[in-house]
């Protein structure tokens, strides 16, 4: 699991819940102006890059050409985009966009809410999406969410490289996002859940 926090930058009296938080990262603040706009990480508010940013909040992401034999389930109460093709975060690399969103953010894209593609062990999952991707080539999620308290903002992201024939589930809550591989057992139908590994993903320095 990745799990990656940003520092506040929030003025005010100490938060002893807020205080304990700190010694896991750091926060960003929530620009409360554009957050039923859309969500955006403010630390990506600069130069040409925020209208790339920008866009991949009220585009959806892009699937391969055709249905692949890899398939992506999210899980989020916030929202998560993609970038596939890379194992950094790069907005103006093609297909980039938005697979999931839960927020108030009106401007959101929405299309992949609510999918279902028939990927094992979906019944009564809420708040799901369901997408193609492609194997054999990396792929990035990247979450964004706030808190209830809408005190600090929140961002992190993972990336892996999904197999052939092979379904897959991300869970993400706030500040964490983890991704596993489903199999359903033949015989028995039983669904397992394994660990897909995944690494941090940075933004592109290229």
């Amino acid at each position: 699991m990745v799990n990656i926090w940003h520092q506040s930058l929030l003025s005010g009296p100490e938060d002893p819940a807020l205080d304990k938080l700190l010694t896991l990262g750091r926060y960003y603040p929530l620009m409360t102006y554009l957050r039923y706009l859309v969500f955006i990480p403010v630390f990506m508010l600069s130069g040409c890059s925020t209208i790339n940013n920008l866009k991949s909040f009220t585009t959806p992401y892009h699937e391969p050409p055709s249905p692949t034999s890899s398939r992506l389930r999210i899980v989020t109460s916030q929202t998560v985009r993609l970038v596939p093709g890379s194992t950094c975060i790069d907005w103006a690399l093609p297909g980039v966009g938005m697979v999931n969103s839960r927020t108030f953010a009106v401007a959101n894209d929405r299309t992949f809410n609510d999918r279902i593609l028939g990927i094992p062990g979906g019944d009564g999952v809420q708040n799901s999406s369901e997408v193609y991707i492609e194997p054999g080539k990396p792929i990035t999620l990247v979450y964004a969410g706030t808190p209830a308290n809408g005190r600090y903002q929140c961002f992190t992201s993972v990336h892996f490289v999904p197999e052939a024939d092979t379904d897959y589930e991300s869970s993400s809550g706030l500040c964490h996002i983890t991704i596993e591989k489903i199999t359903r057992n033949g015989e028995s139908g039983k669904i397992a859940h394994t660990t897909a590994g995944g690494r941090e993903a940075k933004v592109c320095t290229n």
